[in-house]
C-alpha cells in the first residue's frame, strides 16, 4: 500500500511540473535513479509514475536514453459535453467541472455543461449532444436511482454509438467491484479510506462507524473497504457499517448505544453536516465524545463546528487529468481505457482532534526510580573526579 501512495506522489508532482512548464516540450526528465533519490523511492516505483505518465502521452520513454516530455500535436480544437445529473447537488462534481473548464479552454476547447439526465431517455440524452456537435463527453454516473447501473450503461452506450468520446468523473459505471470498459479519473477511494482510519486509529479511536446513506454508490464501497483494511492492521479495533439518515436522531442514537463508536466516518462531507448537527442535537460533543470525518473538502468544511476533518480531493489535478486522457482519447479512439487515480489529502481538523484534557502530559518519575537515578549519578561523578586526580598525579601537576 505505502508503495503504491509514494508511486502516485510522484506522479502527481510530475505532471504537476509538466504542466507548469518545468519540463517543456523536447525537455529530458530527470533519470530513474536521481527522480528514486529525489523521492526516497525505489526504481520500479518511479517507472511505475513514468508508465502513468506515458499512458497520458505525456512523455516518451528511450531504452538507454531516458524519458522526455513528448511533443504533441494538440487534437483540433472544438467542444467537448459534460452531463451530471443535479450538477448542484452533487458537492464535488461542480468544482471538478470549474476545473475542467478551465484546463479545455488553456487547451483551445470550450465545454458545454448539461445535467438532469436521469428522467430522459439515453437516446434523447445521446441525439442532443451529437446534435451540439461536441466531440466527447465527461460524465459523472448518476447516483440515486434505483436501476443506477443499467440507466448509467445506456447513456455512455448511445454516446459512443454516436461516435463521442467518454472519460468518467470520480466514479465508474458499474457496481463495486466490477469496472467498465471507459476511462476513469477520479481519487483513488480505497487508500483515501485507509488514510482517514489510519488517522483516527493513530488517536486512539478504535471503535468505529461508518456512517452513509441508503443507495450509496460505488465510491463508498471502496472507501469502506479502505477502512476496513487499516483497521484490520490493529488488534482490538474494529469497524461497524451504518447505513441510515444521518438526520435522523434515532439512527444516530442507535449508532452510538449499540456499537459503542468513539468514532463515525462518513461516506462525504454532506452526511458528515448533518451527522454533525444531529449530534449537537442529542447533547452529544464533537470531539470530545465523538470524533467525526468526511471526504472530499467541500467549501463549507471548514465552516462548520468545529471545523471537519476530510479527505481532500484535488480537484484541479483531476480537472486537468480529464482533459488530457479526453484528448489523448480523441486521437485515439482504440487505445485500452484507463484508469487514473489520484491520491486525496488529509486535511486535520478540529472534528477529530483529541479534547485538551486527553492531551497527554509527560510523567513525573516515580520516586524509587529518581533516587536510583540520583546514587547512579554521584557514582559517576566520583568516578570522574578520581580519574582526573589520578592523571593530575601522574602528571606531576
Amino acid at each position: 500500500m505505502g508503495a503504491f501512495h509514494k508511486y502516485a506522489t510522484i506522479f502527481q508532482k510530475l505532471h504537476e511540473e509538466i504542466q507548469q512548464g518545468v519540463y517543456q516540450a523536447g525537455n529530458r526528465l530527470p533519470s530513474e535513479v536521481a527522480l528514486s533519490r529525489r523521492f526516497s523511492v525505489s526504481r520500479p516505483t518511479v517507472a511505475q509514475a513514468l508508465r502513468e505518465l506515458q499512458k497520458l502521452n505525456l512523455i516518451e520513454r528511450h531504452a538507454g536514453a531516458g524519458s522526455f516530455v513528448k511533443r504533441v500535436e494538440p487534437a483540433k480544437a472544438g467542444t467537448l459535453g459534460l452531463i451530471a445529473d443535479g450538477l448542484n447537488a452533487t458537492e464535488i462534481v461542480s468544482p471538478l467541472s470549474v476545473e475542467i473548464g478551465r484546463a479545455a479552454q488553456a487547451a483551445g476547447w470550450s465545454v458545454l455543461i448539461g445535467g438532469a439526465v436521469a428522467d430522459r431517455s439515453p437516446e434523447d440524452i445521446g441525439q442532443e449532444w451529437k446534435e451540439r456537435g461536441v466531440s466527447g463527453v465527461f460524465f459523472a454516473p448518476v447516483e440515486h436511482h434505483s436501476v443506477r447501473e443499467a440507466v448509467n450503461r445506456a447513456i455512455v452506450e448511445r454516446l459512443a454509438h454516436h461516435g463521442m468520446a467518454v472519460v468518467l468523473l470520480d466514479r465508474d459505471l458499474t457496481e463495486f467491484p466490477e469496472r467498465s470498459k471507459f476511462d476513469l479519473v477520479a481519487i483513488d477511494d480505497f487508500f483515501a479510506g485507509f488514510d482517514l482510519a489510519a488517522h483516527l486509529l493513530g488517536n486512539r479511536k478504535n471503535n468505529i462507524g461508518f456512517v452513509t446513506r441508503p443507495e450509496f454508490p460505488s465510491t463508498t464501497d471502496l472507501r469502506l473497504a479502505g477502512v476496513r483494511a487499516a483497521v484490520a492492521r490493529v488488534e482490538g479495533a474494529r469497524v461497524e457499517f451504518c447505513v441510515g439518515q444521518p438526520q435522523d436522531p434515532d439512527f444516530v442514537q442507535t449508532i452510538l448505544k449499540r456499537h459503542r463508536c468513539d468514532a463515525l466516518i462518513c461516506s462525504n462531507d454532506s452526511t458528515a453536516a448533518q451527522l454533525m448537527q444531529t449530534l449537537q442535537a442529542i447533547g452529544r460533543r464533537v470531539p470530545n465524545d465523538v470524533a467525526v470525518a468526511g471526504f472530499d473538502d467541500v467549501r463549507y468544511a471548514k465552516l462548520l463546528t468545529p471545523p471537519l476533518t476530510t479527505m481532500r480531493q484535488p480537484c484541479a489535478e483531476l480537472g486537468a487529468t480529464a482533459v488530457e486522457t479526453m484528448l489523448s482519447r480523441l486521437r485515439d479512439m482504440h487505445a485500452p481505457a484507463r484508469r487514473i487515480l489520484l491520491r486525496a489529502q488529509l486535511v486535520e481538523r478540529a472534528s477529530t482532534s483529541k479534547p485538551a484534557s486527553q492531551a497527554r502530559r509527560p510523567r513525573a518519575p516515580k520516586t524509587s526510580q529518581f533516587r536510583s537515578n540520583i546514587r547512579q549519578r554521584s557514582a559517576l561523578m566520583k568516578d570522574l573526579i578520581k580519574g582526573y586526580v589520578g592523571c593530575v598525579q601522574h602528571r606531576g601537576l
